[in-house]
């Protein structure tokens, strides 16, 4: 009767600060801010959505739904899109994110960057439905190229947030 009892498979860790998730989602900000040359825009990642992901995957109870949300209305004052349209894109990702999360969690990084570009395309999806359906006149076809950089650009960060992440002692939290 104990074996239903007690959980099976590898647990979550947190033996890291809350410090370096707000950092690395300050940062993934400010590299969404970066000044791109307008012709290549259209090239540029979305890092704060890659850094949400990564912090979902392996935070969630930490990063979820609403977190999105209120990123993604950062992100549409930031970028002066129509207000609630990221924020809209950001929380269709993270919950068709949330479905498989603890699969994500178990799978190397490599792995992960084929769910990634599928959450990125749901992000992508959602944000030009939106446009589309306000007006915006942009041609969207060419915006697709980001699911392509912001998949190559999902290892490094990986990368880096999981080394930020086991640099931390269990006793610091």
């Amino acid at each position: 009767m104990k074996q239903f009892a007690t959980p099976q498979g590898p647990t979550i860790h947190s033996n890291h600060h809350a410090r370096i998730v707000v950092g690395s989602l300050l940062v993934g900000w400010l590299l969404n801010m970066l000044p791109w040359r307008i012709d290549l825009l259209w090239l540029r990642p979305d890092f704060l959505l890659l850094t949400t992901l990564y912090w979902a995957i392996y935070q969630p109870r930490r990063i979820g739904i609403g977190t999105a949300w209120w990123l993604g209305l950062l992100t549409d004052l930031t970028d002066g899109a129509h207000l609630g349209q990221h924020a809209l894109a950001y929380a269709a990702a993270l919950y068709a994110l949330s479905l498989f999360q603890r699969r994500l969690y178990n799978f190397p990084a490599l792995q992960q960057a084929l769910p990634v570009l599928a959450f990125l395309l749901i992000e992508q999806l959602v944000d030009i439905l939106i446009a589309t359906f306000l007006g915006d006149s942009r041609n969207m076809l060419r915006w697709f190229a980001s699911l392509i950089t912001g998949t190559m650009a999902w290892l490094p960060l990986w990368w880096l947030l999981y080394r930020l992440q086991i640099r931390v002692p269990a006793h610091t939290q």
